[in-house]
């Protein structure tokens, strides 16, 4: 097997398999992301048929963005893998292009992320405490035993509340339910027309309507918060999107129907002249608000999923649509680097050594890369070619990988309330039961 033959197999597997529609741009440099509109999960997809097709075993490495940067880097890296040269660096590795490490510098949480924005251009604040909020932010179980991030259910009111009392600023709805979506456009045109400079205007659309932006996870429908403002031209309007740090003009009519489409609902306005310096005991009672120390909500509901899925008493479910009940995932996630916004802003102030910081930084990227290799052995078990004992052996890595994201979690955990305690100490604030807070985090 040469480097062509996986080359072609690449090929075949996009238009037979994953009915690629952009197989137009297939060529050895095309980036699966940016060129094919792979996203994560489409991109574990193809590496299952590959591994089944050829043979290739596929290691949990492969699964990084590194490894998988452009059609040809993934040749190179499964050429080595069938030659058995598992330790040597491939060319994969090595090819880390400007727009690969642009989609893994994207942040949390969309709502939380455009809040920060205004926080980030006022030296007064620091905008990192406000995604103490993210690590545990709520995840949903859909009737049909999916994994979802999000509801027509969900608020934002406790962030909001909390936006208040740590920045002072009022973020205000302006989008109302029980008006139409006509009616609520007209209320968005007019607050941009009306917008004063400090002003903040966010809206939900559906990102999937919008081609002309990437949809990194090619979510369908992919709700999302961005702000919005005029230009000088009528029929364009400038977008804001922090969470995937993008920004540019947008055709204004594009924009109308990806607010219109029925599956989002929701805007905000706040004004960032209010912002107000952070009260350090604020900050501290929103970080014991936010901190779970007993539960690891998002691995307890990938549990609930898998458990559902391998219940054969349960009509409803199947072990082999266990991939798909665990296709949102990967926008959960990446809630977890929310964790390192939370030591960088204790270790500000404590001075820990960098090295330290940066230990901590792996152990949250394999928190959120082990998520990853639960959902690959998933989506194997859609297979029909792997006997029931491959599969039965499948479950059982899934489930071990899951206890260990538990003790990799809780160890997280564990670390950043002991170093909340020492920022506490240099603070003088008086946290009554934060020991022993400390001693039942789980390990």
């Amino acid at each position: 097997m040469d480097k062509q033959n996986i080359i072609d197999a690449i090929k075949l597997v996009l238009e037979k398999e994953l009915n690629n529609q952009k197989l137009r741009d297939f060529r050895p440099a095309a980036r699966l992301n940016e060129d094919l509109y792979l996203d994560s999960v489409q991109i574990m997809q193809l590496l299952v048929h590959i591994e089944l097709t050829l043979g290739i075993d596929i290691p949990d490495a492969a699964l990084s963005n590194e490894d998988v940067a452009t059609v040809s880097s993934l040749a190179d890296f499964l050429l080595s893998q069938s030659n058995g040269r598992t330790n040597e660096t491939s060319n994969a590795t090595n090819e880390v292009t400007e727009v690969q490490q642009e989609f893994e510098d994207i942040k949390v949480h969309c709502f939380v992320s455009c809040l920060c924005e205004s926080i980030k251009a006022d030296p007064r604040v620091d905008h990192r405490p406000f995604y103490f909020g993210v690590w545990d932010a709520e995840v949903l179980i859909s009737n049909d035993h999916h994994l979802a991030y999000h509801s027509d259910d969900i608020n934002h009111d406790e962030f909001r509340a909390w936006y208040k009392k740590i920045y002072g600023v009022s973020v205000t709805p302006w989008y109302c339910e029980s008006l139409t979506k006509k009616e609520n456009i007209h209320t968005l045109q007019t607050l941009l027309k009306q917008k004063s400079e400090s002003e903040n205007i966010m809206v939900m659309l559906d990102m999937y309507l919008l081609p002309e932006r990437e949809n990194k996870f090619n979510q369908n429908p992919f709700p999302h918060y961005v702000m919005l403002e005029e230009t000088g031209e009528p029929d364009i309007w400038f977008m804001h999107d922090p969470d995937f740090r993008w920004e540019g003009t947008q055709n204004k009519s594009q924009v109308i129907a990806a607010i219109e489409s029925k599956a989002v609902a929701g805007g905000y306005i706040f004004d960032s002249s209010k912002i107000t310096p952070s009260k350090n005991s604020v900050i501290a009672d929103y970080f014991l608000s936010c901190f779970n120390a007993n539960h690891n909500p998002m691995t307890d509901k990938v549990r609930d999923v898998v458990h559902a899925h391998i219940d054969t008493e349960n009509s409803a479910t199947d072990i082999t649509q266990l991939g798909e009940a665990l296709k949102q995932l990967p926008v959960l996630a990446i809630r977890k680097y929310a964790y390192e916004h939370g030591f960088a802003f204790f270790w500000r102030d404590i001075g820990f050594p960098e090295e330290e910081f940066e230990y901590w930084c792996d152990v949250i990227e394999a928190l959120v890369s082990n998520y990853k290799n639960i959902q690959f052995r998933a989506m194997k078990l859609a297979s029909d070619q792997l006997s029931q004992a491959h599969k039965k052996a499948l479950i059982e890595e899934i489930l071990l990988l899951l206890d260990q994201q538990d003790e990799r979690e809780f160890s997280i955990k564990k670390h950043l309330l002991e170093v909340f305690s020492q920022w506490s100490s240099l603070h003088q604030i008086n946290l009554h039961g934060t020991q022993k807070c400390v001693e039942e985090v789980a390990v």
